[in-house]
C-alpha cells in the first residue's frame, strides 16, 4: 500500500473484508483516537466519510467489493508543515481499520490432512529457504480453545494459505464399481474458509495426483505434484513472490 498524487490530492487504496456497518464504525473511532489532532471534524454522507481539519481536509470512500480510498489534501499552516507526519499516520490508522494484509506479516498458514511428511517438508521450506513464518495447527499453543476456536485464533493473523489435498479419503459409487481419492473434508471446509477470508489471489492448493476437487473452487491457483513439494518449489516462489511476500 502506498500514497499516489492526483492533482493536489494523496490517494491511497486499499480491500476491507468488513461489511460497510463495522467499517463505518471502525473508521469513526479510528478518527476520533488515531487523527484527533489532525482531523477536527468529520461526516457521512451515504459511504463516504468527509473529514475537515485545520490546513487540511480529506475522504474516505467505501466502495462495493470492500475497495477502499482515501483521499487527503493540504491546504494551509499547520497541516502543510506537518503533511508527513500526518499521511504516515493515516496510512497507519487506515491499515487497522481495514485489517490491511501487508508484506510485512510473514505469517503462512498450512491447511492439511493426513500426510505429515509433506506438510513438514512444505513448512521445513517456507521456513528455512524463504525465512517466512508457518503456521501449522497443532504446533500452536491450545489456550483452552476448541479445535474450531483454535482455528478461528490463529487463522486470521496470517496473510497466506497452503492447502494440501493428500489423497486421504477413498470414494466409491454404490455399487463399488468406480472410486476415486479426495482430500479430507475439514481441509475441503478450511480451504473455503481462507478464500472467503484473504480471497483467492493469496491462497494455494497444493494437491498430490489426480484428485476429486470442487467445481466452484476453480480459479484459485492449484500446483500439483507427485511424490514431493521439492518439485514444485519454483512455483511457490513464483506465487509468494507476486503478492509481495518474499
Amino acid at each position: 500500500m502506498a500514497w499516489t498524487q492526483e492533482g493536489e490530492w494523496y490517494v491511497l487504496r486499499q480491500k476491507t473484508r468488513k461489511p460497510f456497518v463495522h467499517f463505518k464504525a471502525d473508521t469513526t473511532k479510528g478518527l476520533f483516537m488515531g487523527l484527533a489532532s489532525f482531523f477536527t471534524t468529520h461526516q457521512w454522507e451515504g459511504n463516504i466519510c468527509y473529514i475537515q481539519a485545520i490546513g487540511a481536509e480529506g475522504a474516505v470512500i467505501f466502495e462495493r467489493g470492500g475497495d477502499v480510498t482515501v483521499r487527503v489534501r493540504f491546504t494551509s499552516f499547520p497541516a502543510t508543515f506537518l503533511q508527513g507526519t500526518i499521511l504516515a499516520q493515516v496510512e497507519s490508522t487506515a491499515i487497522l481499520v481495514c485489517e490491511a494484509v501487508t508484506s510485512d506479516n510473514k505469517d503462512i498458514f498450512i491447511v492439511h490432512g493426513h500426510n505429515l511428511e509433506i506438510r513438514n517438508e512444505l513448512r521445513d521450506f517456507l521456513r528455512d529457504s524463504l525465512h517466512l513464518q508457518p503456521i501449522i495447527l497443532e504446533e500452536q499453543d491450545d489456550r483452552g480453545k476448541t479445535i474450531i476456536e483454535k482455528f478461528e485464533y490463529y487463522a486470521p493473523s496470517c496473510s497466506f494459505a497452503f492447502v494440501l489435498m493428500t489423497p486421504d479419503d477413498k470414494m466409491a459409487t454404490d455399487n463399488q464399481s468406480e472410486s476415486w481419492m479426495r482430500a479430507r473434508q475439514n481441509v475441503i471446509m478450511e480451504l473455503g474458509w481462507f478464500i472467503g477470508y484473504l480471497g483467492r489471489d493469496r491462497v494455494v492448493i497444493l494437491s498430490q495426483g489426480e484428485l476429486e476437487i470442487p467445481s466452484d473452487i476453480h480459479g484459485v491457483v492449484d500446483i500439483r505434484f507427485e511424490k514431493t513439494i521439492r518439485e514444485v518449489t519454483e512455483k511457490i516462489r513464483q506465487r509468494l513472490n507476486g503478492v509481495n511476500l518474499i
